[in-house]
């Protein structure tokens, strides 16, 4: 998967690194840093942007219908599981 540059990079060539935070992702590797900027965003978006990359492998592909007017069962489900990891 292309990122930008540096991205996945965990050497001291690394200026940004995103996440879907508070995410533990086990296969990210470990790095360390002397400055962190930190930007939150809305619980929702970022709950629906995490789906549609598990679904299509990328952050700039999305579904061409309404995941939660189509499949609001599935929907349910993945707000409820990924909320667990808020509390």
């Amino acid at each position: 998967m292309n990122g930008m540059i540096g991205e996945d990079t965990v050497d001291d060539k690394v200026w940004i690194v995103k996440t879907h935070s508070p995410w533990c992702m086990p296969e990210a590797p470990p790095f360390s840093c002397n400055k962190i900027l930190l930007v939150v965003r809305n619980p929702l978006d970022s709950i629906m942007s995490w789906l549609e990359c598990v679904q299509h492998g990328n952050h700039s592909t999305k579904a061409d219908f309404e995941i939660q007017e189509e499949y609001p069962n599935y929907w349910d489900e993945w707000v409820k599981d990924c909320g667990e990891y808020f509390a």
